[in-house]
């Protein structure tokens, strides 16, 4: 089921850096193995500053930031302020891209344009903002912008795009092995930062899917594979305008491709058999040998969030629960079974909308649980 663009913008707020150097490439991040780095070589690139001068005396000001663009390689036009729109656009023009920024200059000679504003003063910064759009163009940077500073119908092709789901068996495989394998649309190539190499490289570090994802839709197998590996990944627009799918270390500030989204489907439709009543009785099982059990009687993947679980030093395979038998259903049997050893039961659905069970950790956060 595809959600509304609503609930996917939604979503992605909820669950929401300039682009690094590209990372060396290693045989396994090489194009025919399915992790590539992206070019990131810009085209050529013009940006236009037209300042709009207010008639409170601003235009006394334009002589002085005429001087500060010039060794900038811009061109500038400074008018009396117009019925014109205060933006950034661009237009392409064969292999030529012009970036126009249309902003304001008011009296006290500050110009300002839709996101950033600029004293005399503030040169470099300047400076700093106009090579940024001469590298990524009227959008700018990602770095801190909704949606990974994609636009509406870029997420939305690539959240479509990442509906497809990963057919292959995964468990086991080594992580850039596994990645290899999900079939992920060539224009988003995935891409391991320079961060998530070193932290695969280190002593003791896991670097192998340790649960299977067949059957879940590539976006949600990638993110859980990659949690595996106390990674994660995120859209990120190239200097070439392109877009790739960039891996990088869990924990970070930059929010990353979250894993799940809230149902779309009543709970009983979503997932019948894990909401169906049923007699349960459990006397001190294992908590691993259980959530396999429960994922094959009630047809709903169970998976366990690795990253959050070790990062609060639960000893998950020594963890057993017990339930005192009843008529109840999985849902509430599952959920009251794990609360007791500080995780948490909740129901999420892929791209795709198929329901499964994610076991993590008490934590604030992804509060819109759904079920009992």
């Amino acid at each position: 089921m595809k959600p509304s663009c609503t609930f996917v913008l939604a979503a992605v707020l909820v669950a929401c850096r300039t682009a690094e150097a590209l990372a060396q490439l290693s045989p396994a991040n090489r194009p025919e193995n399915g992790i590539s780095a992206a070019s990131s070589k810009p085209r050529n690139t013009f940006v236009e500053i037209k300042l709009l001068a207010n008639n409170d005396g601003g235009g006394l000001h334009a002589q002085q930031w005429s001087k500060v663009m010039e060794p900038l390689d811009v061109s500038i036009q400074i008018q009396r302020q117009q019925d014109e729109k205060i933006e950034v656009r661009e237009r392409t023009v064969g292999t030529l891209r012009y970036v126009t920024a249309v902003g304001t200059l008011d009296r006290s000679g500050r110009i300002s344009f839709p996101t950033r504003s600029f004293d005399l003063g503030e040169g470099a910064k300047l400076r700093e903002w106009i090579n940024e759009l001469k590298t990524y163009g009227a959008q700018g940077t990602p770095d801190g912008q909704p949606m990974w500073g994609l636009s509406k119908e870029q997420f939305t092709t690539m959240y479509d795009a990442l509906v497809k789901p990963a057919d292959a068996e995964y468990r086991d495989l080594l992580l850039t092995d596994a990645i290899a394998k999900l079939p992920i649309p060539k224009q988003y190539p995935v891409r391991l930062s320079q961060a998530a190499l070193t932290l695969l490289k280190q002593p003791g570090a896991k670097n192998r899917v340790r649960q299977e994802v067949k059957g879940f839709s590539v976006g949600t197998a990638l993110a859980i594979m990659l949690n595996d590996c106390k990674l994660g990944f995120r859209p990120n627009r190239t200097p070439a305008d392109g877009l790739e799918l960039l891996v990088e270390p869990l924990g970070q500030k930059q929010p990353l491709w979250a894993i799940g989204w809230p149902l779309q489907k009543q709970r009983f439709k979503a997932a019948p058999k894990f909401f169906a009543m049923t007699q349960i009785e459990l006397d001190n099982v294992a908590l691993s040998h259980l959530l396999p059990t429960v994922a094959e009687l009630t047809e709903t993947p169970v998976m366990l969030d690795y990253y959050e679980i070790e990062e609060k030093n639960i000893d998950f395979p020594s963890l057993k629960v017990s339930v005192k038998r009843t008529q109840t259903s999985w849902s509430v049997a599952l959920k009251s079974a794990v609360v007791t050893k500080k995780l948490s039961r909740e129901i999420w659905q892929d791209e795709a909308g198929r329901a499964f069970v994610w076991i993590t950790t008490v934590r604030p956060g992804r509060s819109g649980v759904s079920g009992e």
